[in-house]
């Protein structure tokens, strides 16, 4: 072999050696920096939601296993003592067999495509917020839309209610692992620093403080609506719905601002359902109802009951049951009071009562 060849070689095992390398160092599932090696060596994952997805979605969870089997088979056989050496085995002129790694790898290959074909199926909604996405970062449930949900105060992301409960007030924070604040002043600094970094949700939720949410009075905050509403008008800039919506609220009921505005209260709640609110959405239906506008107000009622709202899917049946803005329908109008009733709504579950009495 020549010089020139050995330098190529060498040179083509070097540029091998850096992109693997470079694998190692990126995310399996979004090409971010990695930060966590999957037990088996084959994959990392920057958080632990990118490797809940590769996990339960791409089912690396039974691969992983099968790889970790297989490497403790072959060290247990290679810890044993030797056996005597076997005769030649018989020579076999032909294609080479399949090895098993590449049944694995095929079995893998099929899950990725059926979780594929899954995602395809049924697409998920566009989220209302880049940073909170449409799933819970801990239990990757659906957002609810009739449930609360939490920020936490050191990162500022978002999970649902019934995660929030499970997590001790001593243990670390699961998405960011830094410590919970232990007093009410250590919280409301935590978000004031980050309004200051131009986080929007910390804006809105300082905006629900001033605007005399029960907890205020812990924070040492005095209700000031004015101020309040000047919050929010920054956080909508910064496109939060949740702003979107109290602001509508404050217009509505004329707190905060010079004097009750219906159009502007509108305006804002417009925002916040073309986002997918579906409070907003609701809340703008009964504005268009009780301005006659019934067939817009079906088409904003329709658009939050069919993302679970409650009171929304109570207000549809009420227009199915006396033809506002669609056909009169009583069937229908019984369908969409029992989503109602499902989700806990008391009006819904009495008026359906009283229908199939």
């Amino acid at each position: 072999m020549k010089d020139w060849q050995k330098k190529q070689r060498e040179f083509e095992q070097v540029k091998a050696r850096a992109k693997e390398l470079r694998l190692r160092l990126t995310c399996t599932i979004c090409g971010e920096k990695a930060k966590l090696n999957c037990p088996c060596g084959t994959t990392q994952y920057c958080t632990v939601a990118c490797q809940k997805i590769d996990w339960r979605d791409r089912g690396h969870r039974t691969a992983c296993k099968k790889i970790r089997d297989e490497r403790a088979a072959e060290a247990a056989r290679a810890a044993a003592p030797t056996d005597p050496p076997s005769p030649p085995k018989p020579v076999f002129y032909g294609p080479a067999p399949r090895s098993h790694a590449d049944e694995v790898r095929a079995r893998i290959a099929a899950e990725h495509e059926a979780a594929r074909l899954r995602r395809d199926a049924n697409p998920e909604r566009e989220p209302a917020s880049a940073r909170w996405g449409s799933r819970c970062p801990i239990c990757l449930e659906e957002w609810d839309v009739n449930a609360n949900v939490m920020n936490r105060p050191c990162c500022f992301r978002r999970i649902c209610i019934s995660c929030e409960d499970k997590i001790p007030i001593e243990a670390p924070c699961p998405l960011c692992q830094a410590p919970y604040p232990r007093t009410a002043a250590a919280h409301l600094a935590l978000v004031r620093r980050h309004v200051e970094n131009g986080v929007p949700e910390a804006m809105a939720e300082l905006g629900d403080l001033y605007n005399g949410s029960d907890v205020s009075n812990e924070y040492g905050i005095l209700r000031s609506t004015k101020k309040a509403v000047k919050i929010y008008k920054r956080a909508v800039e910064l496109g939060s719905v949740e702003a979107m919506f109290e602001l509508g609220r404050l217009y509505e009921i004329g707190e905060g601002v010079k004097k009750i505005d219906k159009k502007k209260a509108m305006q804002y709640y417009h925002q916040a359902a073309d986002l997918g609110w579906a409070k907003a959405q609701n809340n703008l239906a009964i504005l268009l109802y009780f301005e006659e506008r019934h067939a817009e107000a079906s088409r904003y009622y329709r658009l939050a009951a069919e993302q679970g709202h409650a009171e929304a899917c109570a207000n549809l049946g009420v227009l199915y049951e006396n033809g506002h803005g669609v056909e009169r329908d009583r069937d229908e109008a019984k369908r969409w009071y029992a989503r109602a009733a499902a989700n806990g709504h008391e009006g819904a579950i009495a008026i359906l009562e009283a229908l199939n009495a």
